[in-house]
C-alpha cells in the first residue's frame, strides 16, 4: 500500500543517523542505516531525479508501507502505468546471485498471483538498490541480464530456486510447478533489470547534501591541523571587506560634493556626509559601540566568505578528484586527503590578504612562503605521520566519545584499504599526486576566480528610494540572486 508525504514526513524524523564525512573520500555508510531509513531514502532520491526528468522513462514513485508488499519497496509508473519497481536490500556484504535470484523469482510468483502489479512486462524495470555491493557473477548477471537469464534457463539453473522459494512462503504453496515455471521464465525474459550500489547512491548524494544530512550525521573536514579555527579567529580579530557590485559613478555623485570637514576616515571604515562635530559628539564609548557594530557585520561577512570557500572546496573536490579520478580507480581512496587541507592552505592567502599588515599575516601563515611544491611535501609528511601511527594500532591522538573515535577508526581502515605499511601509503601517493596535481591547479584556479582581491561595503542612506534607476538596478539584483 502507498503511504502519504505525511507519513514520509514523519518518518524522516527524529530518526537515528549514521556518522559519515564530507571528504568525498569514501561512500556513505548506507548499511548503517535501518532497512526502512535505506527503503525511504532511495525513495527520495529517485522522487528527485523523476522530477528531473533524469530516472528513465518513469514520471511518478509511490513508497510502499513497508510489509507484504510483494517484493515490492518502491512502485515506478509512466503516465499513471505501472512501469517499474524498486526493491531495496540492505546487507553489509555484498548480495549473492542465488540471493538475487530468489528476490526476483519471489516478485515474479506475486505478479503471476495479481497481474495489476506487473502489467506490461516489455515495459518493466526492476531496480534494485543494495547498500554495499553485488558479487561479481550477480553483476554479470544483472548487466547482461536479458542474455544471461536465458544461459540460466537454459542450463536449468533457476529451477531448484523456484522450489526453494515456493517452499520458504506458505501463501506459494498452491502453485504448481512445471506451470508456474514456465510463467516465470517469461516474465524474467522480457523485464529489464537496473542495480544501484554504494557507489552509485553516494555519487548521487554527494551532489544533494541537503538530503544527505536527513539521514547522515556529516563531519566536515578541512585539514588536519585545524586550520579553520585558525583562520576563523583571525577574521574575527581583523575583519574582511566584501565586494558588492556598485556603480562607481553613482557613487561618485553622492560622495564628490562631500566637503573636506564631512569627511570622515577612520581605517577600515569611511564615513562621508557625516560632519567632525558629529563625531566629537558621539566620542568614547558611544564611537566605540558604532566601530565595534560595523565590525560585527564585518566579521559575518568573514565567516560566510569563508564557508563560502570551504563548500567550494568540498564540491569540487567531489566533482574533479572524488568523480571523476577517484570512482574510475585512477587514484587510490588515501591519496584523496592531500586536496582539502591543500587547497584551504592556498586559497586561505586570498582570505587574509586585505585582513591585517604583511608582516603578520607570514607570522600566522609561514605557509604562505612555500611553493606548491613544497606545501605538498609538507602536508604529505603530516598524511604518513597520522597513517603511520594508526597502522601502529597508536589511536592516541584520535579525540570524541568512543563511538566517534571508533567511527574515525573505521574510516582510517577504509582509507588505508590494500596499504600494508607506510611505504605502501607513499608509494602510492607518490604515483596519484602526478594525476592529482593539474586537477588541484584547476580547482584553485576556479574558485580563486570566486574572490576578488578587493572586497568593499557601502552603505547608504534612504534616498535611494527616490531614484528609479537605483530601484531598477536593486531589482535586477534581487532576481539575479535568486536566480542562482
Amino acid at each position: 500500500m502507498k503511504i502519504s508525504e505525511e507519513q514520509i514526513q514523519n518518518e524522516l524524523s527524529g530518526k537515528y543517523k549514521p556518522l559519515t564525512v564530507e571528504s568525498g573520500i569514501t561512500t556513505f555508510p548506507f548499511s548503517d542505516l535501518s532497512d526502512r531509513d535505506f527503503e525511504l531514502l532511495s525513495y527520495l532520491l529517485v522522487k528527485e531525479k523523476i522530477e528531473s526528468n533524469s530516472f528513465g522513462n518513469h514520471s511518478d514513485i509511490a513508497l510502499m508501507q513497508g510489509a507484504a508488499e510483494r517484493g515490492r519497496d518502491c512502485v515506478l509508473y509512466q503516465n499513471g502505468e505501472v512501469s517499474g519497481l524498486i526493491q531495496c536490500k540492505k546487507y553489509q556484504a555484498r548480495l549473492t546471485k542465488p540471493q538475487f535470484l530468489k528476490e526476483l523469482i519471489k516478485f515474479t510468483l506475486f505478479a503471476i498471483r495479481d497481474p495489476e502489479i506487473l502489467p506490461n512486462k516489455e515495459n518493466f524495470e526492476y531496480c534494485l538498490f543494495v547498500s554495499y555491493d553485488v558479487t561479481e557473477p550477480t553483476l554479470t548477471l544483472i548487466k547482461s541480464f536479458n542474455s544471461e537469464i536465458i544461459k540460466e534457463i537454459l542450463d536449468d539453473g533457476i529451477s531448484k530456486y523456484i522450489d526453494e522459494v515456493i517452499n520458504e512462503y506458505e501463501s506459494f504453496k498452491s502453485f504448481t510447478a512445471n506451470a508456474t515455471t514456465q510463467a516465470i521464465y517469461e516474465i524474467l525474459k522480457k523485464i529489464s533489470v537496473k542495480y544501484y550500489n554504494s557507489t552509485d547512491l553516494s555519487r548521487e548524494l554527494n551532489s544533494n547534501l541537503k538530503l544527505a544530512q536527513s539521514f547522515f550525521k556529516i563531519m566536515s573536514v578541512v585539514d588536519l591541523e585545524g586550520a579553520d579555527n585558525v583562520i576563523r579567529k583571525a577574521l574575527d580579530d581583523y575583519g574582511l571587506r566584501m565586494l558588492t557590485d556598485i556603480d562607481l559613478k553613482s557613487l561618485q555623485q553622492r560622495i564628490g560634493e562631500t566637503e573636506d570637514k564631512n569627511r570622515i576616515n577612520l581605517g577600515f571604515v569611511d564615513f562621508f556626509g557625516y560632519s567632525t562635530e558629529f563625531f566629537k559628539f558621539i566620542k568614547g564609548d558611544e564611537l566605540k559601540k558604532l566601530m565595534t557594530s560595523i565590525a560585527d557585520v564585518s566579521v559575518l561577512l568573514n565567516k560566510q566568505q569563508l564557508d563560502f570557500v570551504n563548500s567550494q572546496i568540498h564540491e569540487y573536490i567531489q566533482r574533479k578528484i572524488t568523480h571523476e579520478l577517484l570512482f574510475f580507480n585512477r587514484i587510490h581512496v588515501f591519496s584523496v586527503g592531500i586536496a582539502a587541507p591543500y587547497l584551504f592552505k592556498r586559497l586561505s592567502l586570498k582570505l587574509v590578504s586585505r585582513t591585517m599588515p604583511q608582516e603578520m599575516i607570514h607570522k600566522i601563515y609561514p605557509h604562505l612562503k612555500l611553493s606548491k611544491d613544497e606545501l605538498i611535501n609538507k602536508i604529505s609528511e603530516q598524511l604518513f605521520e597520522s597513517s603511520n601511527r594508526v597502522m601502529k594500532k597508536d589511536y592516541s591522538q584520535l579525540v570524541g566519545n568512543p563511538s566517534v573515535v571508533q567511527f574515525k577508526i573505521n574510516l582510517y581502515n577504509h582509507i588505508h584499504q590494500g596499504l600494508n605499511n607506510i611505504d605502501d601509503a607513499k608509494e602510492v601517493f607518490s604515483k596519484d599526486i602526478k594525476i592529482i596535481k593539474p586537477v588541484l591547479d584547476e580547482i584553485e584556479e576556479i574558485i580563486g576566480k570566486l574572490i576578488p582581491d578587493s572586497r568593499t561595503v557601502v552603505i547608504k542612506d534612504g534616498s535611494f528610494f527616490d531614484n528609479k534607476d537605483d530601484i531598477l538596478l536593486l531589482k535586477k539584483t534581487i532576481d539575479k540572486i535568486e536566480d542562482e
